[in-house]
């Protein structure tokens, strides 16, 4: 059973480790591909826009959990 619940921690910590590579991803992409902002700015709206998506999508799922039940 300890096993288990090992291999879930594991789980979900390299998937918040993808999560958080995908976020810097998608905040490079932003500085990049506004280049008419600065590099800064344009970053931290990437960021911004990453966050809305992932709480949003978040949201989602904790929603039709509770659904469920």
């Amino acid at each position: 059973m300890e096993n288990q619940g090992w291999k879930r921690v594991l789980r979900w910590f390299v998937l918040g480790l993808v999560l958080a590579v995908a976020g810097l991803f998608v905040a490079s992409l932003f500085g990049t591909l506004f280049n008419g902002m600065e590099y800064g700015d344009a970053v931290c709206l990437g960021f911004g826009v990453y966050l809305c998506v992932v709480v949003v999508t978040c949201v989602g799922v904790i929603l039709s959990y509770t659904d469920k039940k």
